[in-house]
């Protein structure tokens, strides 16, 4: 009988080892100032919200400057016309990515180069200084966690990334990535931007001038190429969540840490956490969504649960539900067994 029991003790620990637990945030862009003592309390107080998870994310939109650094992206004229945005982000701000909880961090999107690639050279080498993994452009890694070889690769639209819009290339990657890994996790910045974009069109997006792909279409083909879970952000608003071959796709996070420079003006200012349980074939256990509202820049959490709200409803409209029963308390589940 005792050895009964230890085979089960066994069992157990070995399935709670094999559940990879991922949680997600979406934007940060950590202030153009250094910020003060209060400021800095309140995002470090963010930290039980990924203290659980085995891989700890975000988007992190801008470079890092000691504040002699130039931006170069813009133009004068289109900065003057406030149709173009540089994020210099005080490097004396940086740590707090590491106080948070972070480990890490997407830099394919379209703020990652506003100085340059000399600062996004710099910007990823203060990153990976503090312990932090991150995902740059033209970039995959397979990490080793609970035994399992995570894939992690990076999407977005600009001229040095494995660009979001051309499937046929992200199909041939993920399918080469997917054979060294166990499970792979796909990221990806694209999709038009701003609190009327909130929608999950089935079609291509055009933002700018610039093709931010078809979104629908991409994470789909990952999936049929080997991914496990899809992540999206770069719309700077929530959008709906999709089930699709028992592998979960987010495609947007929305903002989170956004002290200023972004607009967090109605669906905007929306955000919160997702925790996402995965088995170790990558397939979709259970998730939970903690509801959050942006105020002076930093998440905060609402007792209206607005965020969740606007979850349940695009993911009803836009995917007829996504395969997905996503309760009053944030939890999110398979709809059904497959």
């Amino acid at each position: 009988m005792r050895c009964v029991r230890a085979v089960l003790l066994l069992t157990k620990l070995v399935a709670q080892e094999t559940v990879l637990r991922v949680h997600l945030s979406g934007d940060n862009m950590l202030g153009t100032f250094i910020l003060p003592p209060e400021l800095r309390s309140r995002i470090v107080a963010l930290r039980p919200y990924f203290s659980g998870g085995d891989i700890r994310f975000t988007n992190l939109e801008g470079n890092f400057i000691s504040g002699s650094e130039k931006p170069s992206k813009c133009s004068e004229a289109s900065r003057q016309r406030g149709i173009c945005y540089e994020f210099g982000m005080p490097i004396q701000n940086a740590d707090l990515l590491r106080e948070v909880g972070f480990n890490l961090a997407h830099l394919d999107n379209n703020h990652t180069e506003d100085y340059g690639i000399a600062g996004y050279e710099a910007t990823k080498k203060v990153i990976e200084g503090m312990g932090i993994t991150t995902l740059g452009k033209r970039e995959s890694k397979v990490l080793v966690i609970k035994g399992l070889r995570v894939g992690l690769i990076a999407f977005g639209f600009s001229g040095r990334s494995y660009h979001v819009a051309h499937i046929p290339q992200a199909v041939s990657l993920v399918r080469e990535l997917s054979k060294k890994a166990d499970v792979v996790i796909v990221s990806f910045h694209g999709g038009a931007e701003g609190p009327t974009r909130i929608h999950t069109p089935d079609t291509v997006e055009m933002f700018y001038g610039e093709n931010r792909g078809h979104v629908r279409a991409f994470a789909r083909a990952v999936i049929d190429a080997g991914a496990d879970l899809v992540v999206g952000h770069g719309p700077h608003v929530l959008r709906g969540l999709e089930l699709y071959n028992q592998r979960l796709i987010l495609y947007s996070l929305g903002n989170f840490i956004v002290v200023n420079g972004i607009n967090i003006q109605g669906p905007n200012g929306l955000t919160g956490v997702f925790e996402v349980e995965l088995d170790q074939e990558g397939r979709f256990i259970r998730g939970k969504f903690h509801s959050m509202r942006i105020l002076q820049g930093i998440p905060t959490p609402d007792e209206k649960q607005e965020a969740l709200k606007l979850i349940q409803r695009l993911t009803k409209e836009d995917f007829k539900g996504g395969n997905l029963l996503i309760q009053e308390d944030g939890t999110f589940l398979p709809a059904s067994k497959p």
